[in-house]
């Protein structure tokens, strides 16, 4: 259950009623289309030059809630794609220095020791990290940096020495109440439906204090573990003008569910991870329509520009669609791209993991696949690790169809 509820946040970090309207959103960069001209390097890396290795590390191989092997086969694209026609790295060819966490916290340990161990490796990228983060950032102490994405474990938003492109869950949950501000304006109460749950009950608390400080009243309705019918925290909550699903895996369905046996008929403002479960699942086939927020790019958002050039170039290089429409594996591409460009912009012989360090801490964005604007360690106080505080929102309308409802927002300010 603990590494549910760890898979659970990091899902909901990440990741769309009627009456919604559109929000105007930051203004962007613009995204991220031209790969070369982003990294700064073209064609193929030349084979006779020494690798540039880089550490990857991804929970895979253990229970199916822990077990995301996309990232891995997603990154392993990337990299082909890079050494191809990005010039890898100083046009020095890219290898992966690789390591897996099936279940257990202690093999962290073992992960940081084997990246701490190559002196090659100066820089680690995380897939889907969800436990063994502690042990990883005891045995690195800070010696190397570390990329991810969004913070899966309490131990990633503090952690010294490592950077979260897209934020944490204090950060990009914020957003939430300027959407709500903005989009409903006659929604005075909301009410939270979260899993009771230490490591999942964090997002909903991060959401009550932003809908809070928008001036709004919270009800908090804490689901019960492992429960099938989730009749009664439906009916409690829809006394509120605006329903906030910040769910786990087991509860999104039958959540779901209650709400259809009740026709709740008024706003739901979602986090992502109900559409991570297939819309099969659903009763009528098809996920919720309801509104959704989003820490990166919605990939199945057809019309969006930056999912178009990563399905095409994913696939070119032999990843699948099913692969890539994962999270973590979206997230793993970002990475790598970002990784690419901050190398680059170092000279060749000053590559070291304090100068690689010093680029990615002020590195401002775009992201791509993510947030336009990026400021490490400056976007939620108190976690030095968190660079992205930005998320937007679609509204889902059925048959696969997503409409955006915002481009990319800011938390609250005051």
């Amino acid at each position: 259950m603990r590494r549910l509820a760890l898979a659970t946040a990091i899902c909901l970090a990440l990741g769309v009623t009627s009456g919604v309207a559109a929000v105007a959103a930051t203004a962007p960069k613009g995204p991220v289309l031209d790969y070369q001209a982003y990294v700064g390097g073209k064609g193929k890396a030349k084979a006779n030059l020494s690798p540039v290795v880089l550490g990857f590390i991804n929970g895979q191989g253990g229970p199916p809630n822990f077990n995301f092997p996309q990232p891995t086969r997603v990154m392993a694209a990337a990299v082909k794609m890079l050494n191809s026609e990005l010039g890898g790295i100083h046009g020095h060819p890219v290898q992966l220095n690789q390591c897996f966490i099936a279940q257990a916290e202690e093999e962290g340990v073992r992960c940081g020791q084997q990246m701490a161990n190559s002196a090659a490796t100066k820089v680690i990228l995380y897939g889907a990290v969800v436990v063994g983060n502690q042990s990883i950032y005891a045995t690195l102490k800070g010696s190397k940096p570390i990329l991810g994405g969004v913070t899966a474990n309490p131990a990633d938003p503090t952690a010294k020495n490592a950077y979260f492109l897209n934020g944490s869950q204090t950060s990009v949950l914020g957003p939430f109440a300027t959407y709500t501000k903005k989009s409903f304006p006659n929604v005075k109460t909301v009410a939270i439906v979260y899993p009771n749950q230490p490591g999942a009950d964090s997002a909903a608390f991060a959401l009550q204090a932003g809908m809070k400080k928008v001036g709004l009243s919270v009800t908090m309705i804490a689901t019960p573990q492992n429960a099938t019918d989730l009749l009664g925290p439906a009916t409690q909550a829809s006394s509120a003008d605006m329903i906030v699903p910040a769910l786990g895996f087991t509860d999104c369905v039958p959540f779901a569910r209650a709400l259809d046996q009740i026709h709740y008929a008024k706003p739901v403002l979602s986090t992502p991870l109900c559409t991570f479960i297939p819309g099969v699942a659903y009763a009528g086939g098809d996920l919720p329509q309801w509104v959704y927020g989003i820490a990166q790019t919605n990939v199945h958002y057809g019309p969006d520009k930056e999912a178009k050039v990563f399905l095409k170039e994913g696939i070119k290089y032999g990843a699948k669609v099913a692969d890539m429409t994962n999270v973590f594996a979206e997230i793993a591409w970002e990475e790598l791209l970002v990784t690419a460009k901050v190398m680059n912009s170092i000279p060749l012989n000053k590559l070291s993991a304090a100068t690689i360090s010093a680029g990615l801490k002020k590195f401002p964005g775009p992201v791509p696949l993510a947030a336009p604007d990026i400021a490490c360690g400056k976007v939620s106080a108190g976690e030095p690790a968190a660079c992205g505080n930005e998320t937007q929102f679609f509204k889902y309308t059925g048959k696969g169809i997503w409409k955006p409802v915002s481009g990319w927002l800011k938390p609250p300010t005051g």
